[in-house]
């Protein structure tokens, strides 16, 4: 287990866990690094641009091939054969309806707007109506074409003022829109002009002597091949770079064709028709979808060596036949009728549990607490249906009866996976028989030990002990022979099932450490050595192990892994760390929302009672009064708890003023009261409720180095005794025991584009100097609230710094007056309560519409963030931007940089898009979409998952827009047709575009649930798009992100490293130890900042796009460079990057019981009704959670 951390500046950043792995820490401006912006706005010459020493453009990057596309020094002019211009007739042919160079001047000029649709709000629209506030990028005026497909081959610049034409080349020949560059010298300017905007007002820098504005707009002359035809369009200006002395090129997005004009399509992407009725039964959403092939392996980038953490398994030479019998674990017949455990599990109380008192014959409130059941019981004289045995318990159970008859099975080394399941090298002398009286407690007939390396012994292996004669049956019953020869058909045909063979290995490999160390999951741990965590928690360490097949062979992958257990100690130091108190004398009248705390923190937990010697009880629940004021019935005298241990044992509790733990039953009327002080926590227990301290320490204690990493995972496969495990040698197993050597790929980063300059990112990071916003949004109308101790004078110096940087990178603020409401002048008044006071000063106000509250709290963990993420997102529909209160008087450069980047994306704004053209995306309309679902962690309960949809709103895939909704647990994404529909829609709302391709990455799904979700979410894609129109359905490429994975590469070549040692951002590992016919491959996106870097692995599981390799791969990455809340490339692709952030914001807009919001369902948990707050219109189409 690799633990990732890191916060942005700005206290936005919330609950984002280890998936997250430490993009965000750092980096706008890093003085060590020099500005690749300067003043020109050129390109730094040594990492960029273009070489002086060629005078021109890079022929393999950029440049025009002057011998073939570029501009033909004899003829002056557009090469024929390229369908350019005709040299001889010195322009536009007239009678071809080409423009008079002469008449584009004087009053003509008046009539420019009207020709190419100009909006004189700023910028234009384009026909489309899309509006953006720069003018910099839209579909409808800067993006794809209609839909007459119509290609650009040649085009040229209007002039202005001087009417000499230039030669410009396209340089990206696509339908429905061109990329072109168009040569200029300083004699001939762009048309500046942005609608009304004078060009003195307008953002502009001087390069060669011209005066240039990103956003411009300008007039391209093209010629449609289809027809002939000269068609002239808006062009919307790109980059302007400098070419020596007089020279500048000019690049452009040009469109060709005009919107969607349908006055049905209209109707039904515009919203206002309701979605279509689909049925289940439709034929498209019955087929079964297929899980596609690799399409090749991609060929790009350089070449480097690996070593990863998988190891191969070798097996017998000869195939080996592998012997399974299913087991069935039962309780001995003669003492069922008063076990507490029958075939199924613990159920009735046991007749020995009856001296612990039990609160007055009534339903109490105190059930509350305990979180009760409420399923109805059965009828007296009918059995209660039977839990579940478990897990531990069978697997003792089974050891236990290989022991007691040792004799039956033949001396054969047998495993089993501590459930149902046996396996043998060789056939038994019997096909089926059953154990009785198998006694997990005995020590009889034990067999000798097999040989155990030093990583630790059966010690480690916590026992449930069992009092008085618990005894069992155990049947066994021969039901299959496998064959490990399928593992070789597997290879040459995908069709062969190989998941017998590989569950059977995977046991066989288990077996050793399961018998001797403690099992959590794949993973493997010793007490041996822990470190101590606050609150009565420890960190153990182990290790992780998993079979894998590679794409030529079998491999064992083993990790370093760490957990938290509870530490064996007092029940107490766990209560007060719940209660979030020094300690117990502090406890006085706890309120409701403390009690649910206690009742969260210790529910589960198994703990012994010290006050006589007794076995394991776990913990359902506490009381709702505490000991000295719960009253008990004790033959027919009612007293508190606490007399009732006064009496019983002579003893005096000394914290009466504690809440009881129920250790008796969930049932109503069936509890079983201790005081918190009385028990002690039972050693072995794994703590899956973790808290953010908890988090930090673990982050310190697990990030190592790729080298230390390293030298540790081999320590682990030395320590845990493969080359010596005698269950793998009876199967005929054998582990390398050395890592595997891979070659991977290390692909070239994107330019990333900013308003006046360009930069390719270095190692993964790039600097915000001297760049200015895309788009920024002027800020005019925006209010700051205090709710910590800062003074005034802090916050008002920190708004100027903020105002002052906001202008140098492009984010206006035009009101550097904000209103400030500070919770001192309004005594007893909550957060809320301060937003809406000041939400409506702003509207009181005569500056526009309220854009932004601020709100500076006392520390990053304050509780406040919450309300004021509830009360923004879905009560008054205005973002919101938390600040620690620390971080006021030191906010440098860089922090309020950090800040600008979070506030500039919430208002819609954009801070940088990736100057190089993308698969689909820069060819035409596609949605880019990124879906997840958040699942309550351990510990809270039955509290609902929380499922996040983003989709992309522009052709850079800058912004996205976001549904999110509350459901019962479950993997799939429950009403993800109508989030999708609704998506759409906002698509073409914005670009007024139809998607044409669709790109989907889910997270969240494990190898085992791929299939499933592949159904489910493909057809409920089909589904949303029948809901908008019969005949819409765009071709989909499903793409499975997963980062909980185990796979760590370390460079063999130090050349091939960061500087930290990690692999480099960009590398792609698509052979060796990948699926050896699925669509996968892993991908470094980003540079860690700390420990060894995790990569995310991807899966194709469906691609009607018929993307290569090399596209999907060039895809993902760059998109990690669009991540807008840092200057930094991400771990994994950046829309389902939003969307964990958008369900972590979600989940504090659910309430038990909360008034005026959508009800989610009831839980069985404190016997609430958790309830769903709906995002305000005002932000939801908005990225609120950045």
């Amino acid at each position: 287990m690799s633990y990732n951390g890191g916060g942005g500046a700005g206290y936005d950043y919330r609950g984002h866990d280890s998936r997250g792995g430490g993009d965000q820490r750092r980096g706008y401006d890093d003085p060590n690094r020099p500005s690749s912006g300067g003043s020109g706005g050129g390109y730094d010459q040594q990492r960029r641009g273009y070489d002086q020493q060629r005078e021109g453009y890079d022929q393999q990057h950029r440049g025009y091939d002057q011998q073939r596309e570029g501009y033909d020094q004899q003829r002056g002019g557009y090469d024929q054969q390229h369908g350019g211009y005709d040299q001889q007739r010195g322009g536009y042919d007239q009678q071809r309806g080409g423009y008079d160079q002469h008449g584009y001047s004087g009053q003509q000029q008046q009539s420019y707007d009207q020709r190419v649709g100009h909006d004189q709000r700023e910028g234009y629209g384009g026909g489309g109506g899309s509006r953006s506030s720069s003018g910099y990028d839209d579909y409808s005026r800067g993006g794809y074409g209609g839909s007459n497909g119509a290609t650009v081959v040649a085009a040229t610049m209007i002039a202005h003022e001087v009417m000499e034409t230039e030669v410009g080349t396209i340089t990206e020949e696509v339908t429905g829109a061109a990329r072109v560059r168009v040569m200029e010298t300083k004699d001939v300017m762009v048309d500046l002009h942005l609608g009304a905007t004078t060009r003195a007002a307008a953002d502009t820098t001087i390069v060669g002597g011209m005066e240039v504005a990103m956003g411009a707009t300008a007039v391209v002359v093209g010629v449609d091949m289809t027809t002939g035809r000269v068609v002239t369009e808006p062009a919307e200006l790109v980059t302007m770079t400098t070419l020596g002395e007089d020279t500048v090129v000019a690049e452009m997005i040009v469109e060709i064709g005009n919107p969607i004009a349908d006055p049905r399509i209209e109707e039904q992407w515009s919203g206002r028709a309701a979605a279509r009725e689909v049925h289940a039964e439709d034929a498209d959403l019955q087929q079964e979808i297929q899980i596609c092939r690799r399409p090749g392996v991609a060929r790009s980038g350089r070449t480097v060596q690996l070593n990863v953490n998988y190891f191969g398994v070798s097996l017998a030479s000869a195939p080996v036949e592998i012997f399974k019998y299913h087991v069935a674990v039962e309780r001995s017949p003669d003492l069922e009728a008063d076990s507490k455990y029958g075939p199924s599990g613990p159920d009735q109380k046991d007749e020995n549990m009856g001296d612990e008192p039990r609160e007055e014959g009534k339903d109490t409130k105190d059930a509350e607490m305990a979180e009760p059941s409420t399923d109805v019981p059965p009828p007296k004289n009918e059995p209660r249906p039977e839990r579940p045995l478990p897990r531990s318990l069978v697997r003792n159970i089974i050891n236990a009866a290989l022991r007691q008859y040792e004799g039956e099975f033949g001396g054969v080394r047998v495993v089993h996976d501590g459930m149902a399941a046996l396996y043998s090298p060789t056939m038994l002398p019997w096909n089926s028989k059953d154990f009785t009286d198998v006694n997990p407690d005995s020590t009889n007939s034990v067999p000798a030990p097999p040989p155990a390396p030093a990583a630790g012994d059966a010690g480690d292996v916590p026992r449930r002990r069992f009092r008085g004669p618990r005894t069992f049956v155990v049947k066994m019953k021969l039901v299959e022979t496998i064959s490990t020869a399928s593992l070789k058909e597997y290879y040459t045909n995908p069709d062969v099932n190989v998941m017998p063979v590989l569950q059977a290995l995977d046991v066989v490999a288990r077996h050793l450490g399961a018998q001797r160390l403690i099992a959590v999951g794949r993973n493997f741990f010793t007490m041996k050595k822990t470190h101590t965590l606050k609150g009565g928690k420890e960190l153990a360490w182990g290790y992780h192990q998993a079979l894998r097949l590679g794409d030529q062979k079998l491999f064992m992958n083993v990790d370093q892994a760490a957990t938290v257990f509870y530490s064996p100690g007092p029940l107490m130091q766990l209560a007060v760390a719940a209660l979030r108190v020094r300690g117990p004398d502090e406890v006085r009248n706890l309120a409701e929302r403390d009690m649910k705390s206690l009742a969260r923190g210790l529910r589960k937990i198994e703990v012994v009672p010290t006050h006589r010697k007794d076995h394991k009880r776990a913990i359902f629940g506490v009381s709702a009064q505490p000991a000295d004021q719960t009253m008990v019935d004790i033959k027919g005298e009612t007293m508190s708890v606490a007399a009732y241990f006064s009496r019983k044992y002579n003893m005096q509790l000394r914290y009466p003023n504690l809440p009881l733990v129920n250790v008796g039953s969930k049932r109503a009327g069936k509890e079983n009261w201790l005081p918190i002080e009385l028990c002690e926590v039972a050693p072995g227990q794994r703590c899956a409720n973790i808290n953010d301290l908890d988090t930090a320490e673990i982050i310190r204690q697990t990030s190592q180095p790729p080298k230390t990493r390293q030298e540790n995972i081999m320590g682990q496969i030395r320590q845990a005794g493969f080359e010596n495990d005698p269950f793998l040698a009876a199967f005929g197993m054998k582990l390398e025991q050395h890592l595997e050597a891979t070659e991977a790929r290390v692909m070239d980063a994107p330019d990333v584009q900013y308003q006046n300059v360009s930069e390719r990112p270095a190692g993964g990071q790039w600097s915000l100097n001297g760049k200015k916003f895309v788009e920024g949004v002027p800020l005019r109308n925006w209010g700051v609230i205090i709710v910590s101790n800062s003074s005034e004078r802090e916050v008002s110096n920190f708004i100027q710094k903020l105002c002052d940087l906001g202008s140098q990178r492009g984010l206006p603020f035009e009101d550097r007056n904000p209103v400030v409401i500070h919770q001192d002048q309004h005594r007893g008044a909550q957060v809320e309560e301060l937003m809406r006071m000041c939400f409506q000063e702003l509207e009181r106000r005569n500056k526009g519409p309220p854009q932004l509250l601020m709100v500076i709290l006392p520390d990053k963990r304050s509780s406040s963030y919450g309300d004021v993420k509830r009360m923004s997102d879905t009560v008054l529909g205005l973002p919101s931007q938390c600040i620690a209160s620390a971080n006021l008087p030191r906010a440098n450069p860089q922090f309020c940089a950090n800040v600008c980047l979070k506030i500039n994306m919430k208002l819609n704004g954009k801070n940088a898009v990736l100057r190089d053209s993308l698969p689909l995306i820069s060819t035409s309309p596609t949605i880019i979409i990124g879906a997840d679902v958040e699942h309550p962690r351990s510990g809270q309960g039955s509290r609902p998952s929380i499922a996040a949809v983003v989709a992309s709103m522009d052709r850079y895939s800058a912004q996205y827009a976001t549904r999110v909704a509350a459901q019962k647990t479950s993997s799939d994404i429950q009403q993800l047709p109508h989030m999708l529909r609704e998506l759409f829609l906002a698509y073409y709302e914005n670009t007024k575009r139809k998607p044409e391709h669709v790109v989907y990455y889910r997270d969240g799904v494990s190898e085992g649930q791929m299939f499933d979700i592949l159904q489910t979410e493909m057809r409920a894609l089909r589904k949303a798009f029948k809901m908008i129109s019969e005949d819409y359905n765009p071709p989909v490429t499903f793409i499975v992100v997963n980062k909980r994975h185990h796979l760590r590469a370390f460079a063999v070549n130090q050349r091939d490293a960061d500087r930290k040692g990690n692999v480099m951002p960009g590398t792609v590992i698509d052979t060796g130890v990948v699926n050896p016919h699925r669509f996968d491959f892993f991908l470094y996106g980003h540079s860690g900042i700390q420990g060894t870097t995790v990569p995310a692995h991807y899966t194709v599981l469906h691609d009607e796009n018929q993307m290569s390799a090399e596209d999907v791969q060039r895809l993902t990455y760059h998109l990690g460079y669009t991540f807008s809340r840092c200057t930094r490339s991400v771990s994994f692709v950046t829309p389902v990057y939003y969307a964990h952030l958008a369900s972590a914001r979600a989940r504090f807009f659910l309430n038990e019981g909360s008034d005026g919001a959508s009800t989610v369902g009831s839980y069985n948990s404190n016997m609430s009704s958790f309830e769903f707050a709906d995002v305000h219109a005002g932000v939801l189409n908005r990225m609120f959670y950045m």
